[in-house]
């Protein structure tokens, strides 16, 4: 553990202003600066939130992968260029043995993210954790020779800052376990997701996590039939039902004004089955304050196993809004789809859900996997990966979610970019989603868990399965068929 006690900031402590270079920003990008205190009146700014590590809780996802007669014909990532992006990087020492060599940069200690980690002394609490170096473990145990970086990103503001070392020095593949909430409605805008494009548009391809919220989130139009101020749920009830076991939890609500931020005020309240109130946000969204923003945050504070009920309540404002529910540790009375966050609603990401390894080729998808179509109606996630893998930090069997799958999919994309260096990273995913593993039909749209199928890969010595990443077989969902092919690394693969 660290020397020193850590500062007691938060996941939400953290201010963002969109002024590069603020004076005593703790970190700048090329968009915007991070403070711990807000600036002087008249700066707009909002809360640079951390991003939330995929993990609901390394064999076995190579078999489910079909991974095993690459690595014995020699195919291991040689001469691929691959990032893990994340916040939690405690102890990677521990490990190094396990990682092979590798190179770590903190995109918080300078822009260039030039400056190697310390990972025996994070910086904030929230970044203690090792999830960070069980994803670096998963890539490094399916693609050994590849070029590993481990890169910290613990906000919008260094992500952005990784995105521009990435392009800077020509990553082929990065992997992201991690969800970005409370930037956009998920609908493939914000700063996140236009990051993202950027790393697209210079021929990185981002591997993301589609996150682990299926059974936590709930989005639709605002109705109030009664016209009593209160959100009408489909099932004609204002409340909304959310299933926790004791404890305390976040939760969030959002709505589609992030544009407009102001033109509605919402707040949300949430109550135990006697009527107690168990937590309430009331944060005033006004459009000519410094900082507005159409986010509620609540804590919940459940005393015992049971349902506890939401209501929504419009303070101010009319007309049509589209409102979305993440209770995050709980489980909301119909779930849908629309689960993912950012940047796996990006047009621009390869976003990866999650299948049980043990099982892999007849399992469906896990229940927690986020579920697509995006919030602004594209086709996600894009492939399924195995979960269930082990690892040195999670142990035998225990590396769960998205946060697994994701890079051992970005893992197996750096083999076949090993063994086909004409290829793109961009063709290269391609080319698996076509080789998937997929339960519907040809002319099907893509499973909204599954995206194009079960990752796997074709046999070592023959064309990939369903002719060489043509349409012939099942389809990925289509944003990175269309995207540009950069930085082209030939043929159909071997």
């Amino acid at each position: 553990m660290a020397d020193v006690e850590l500062p007691e900031i938060g996941v939400v402590d953290r201010i963002r202003v969109d002024v590069p270079d603020w004076p005593g920003a703790i970190v700048s990008s090329r968009a915007g600066s991070v403070l711990l205190e807000p600036p002087p009146a008249g700066v707009k700014w909002r809360v640079e939130e951390a991003p939330s590590v995929d993990l609901f809780y390394a064999e076995e996802g190579a078999e489910a992968l079909a991974l095993q007669p690459w690595t014995d014909a020699g195919e291991r990532g040689a001469g691929v260029k691959i990032a893990v992006f994340d916040v939690q990087w405690f102890n990677a020492a521990v490990v190094d043995e396990e990682l092979g060599p590798y190179e770590t940069h903190d995109c918080e200690a300078t822009r260039s993210c030039d400056v190697a980690m310390d990972t025996l002394r994070p910086r904030y609490s929230f970044e203690e954790g090792s999830h960070g170096v069980g994803c670096a473990e998963v890539v490094e145990d399916y693609a050994p020779d590849a070029d590993l970086h481990l890169v910290r990103v613990n906000g919008t503001t260094t992500f952005e800052n990784a995105v521009d070392w990435a392009i800077r020095n020509e990553v082929d593949v990065v992997s992201m376990s991690m969800s970005f909430f409370n930037n956009s409605f998920h609908d493939g805008s914000g700063p996140i997701n236009d990051a993202a494009a950027r790393l697209a548009d210079a021929g990185t391809l981002l591997v993301t996590s589609a996150g682990n919220y299926a059974q936590e989130q709930w989005w639709g139009d605002w109705q109030d039939r009664d016209h009593d101020a209160y959100l009408d749920f489909p099932w004609g009830s204002s409340y909304l039902p959310v299933y926790y076991g004791a404890g305390t939890y976040g939760l969030q609500i959002s709505w589609d004004e992030f544009a407009a931020c102001g033109r509605n005020d919402l707040d949300v309240i949430a109550l135990s089955r006697d009527g107690r109130i168990v937590g309430e946000a009331a944060a005033a969204q006004d459009p000519d304050a410094d900082a507005c923003s159409p986010v509620e945050r609540l804590t919940l504070h459940a005393d015992t196993e049971d349902w506890y009920w939401l209501r929504v309540v419009r303070k101010r404002g009319a007309g049509g809004v589209k409102v979305g529910v993440y209770a995050r540790g709980g489980n909301i009375y119909d779930a849908q789809g629309g689960s993912l966050a950012d940047p796996a609603s990006s047009l621009a990401a390869f976003t990866v859900g999650a299948v049980r390894a043990s099982g892999y080729a007849h399992n469906a998808a896990e229940s927690f996997s986020s579920l697509g179509p995006t919030r602004g109606g594209a086709a996600k996630p894009d492939i399924a990966g195995p979960d269930g893998l082990s690892s040195r930090i999670f142990g035998p069997n225990g590396f769960y979610g998205t946060s697994a799958s994701t890079p051992a999919v970005a893992a197996t994309i750096a083999v076949i970019l090993g063994a086909n260096p004409d290829l793109s990273p961009i063709e290269a995913a391609d080319r698996l989603a076509a080789a998937a593993a997929s339960d519907n039909l040809v002319w099907q749209a893509p499973d909204p868990a599954l995206g194009a199928g079960r990752a796997r890969l074709w046999d070592v010595n023959g064309e990939i399965a369903r002719g060489c990443g043509t349409s012939g077989g099942a389809m990925i969902a289509a944003p990175l068929l269309w995207w540009g092919r950069f930085r082209r690394r030939g043929a159909c693969p071997r």
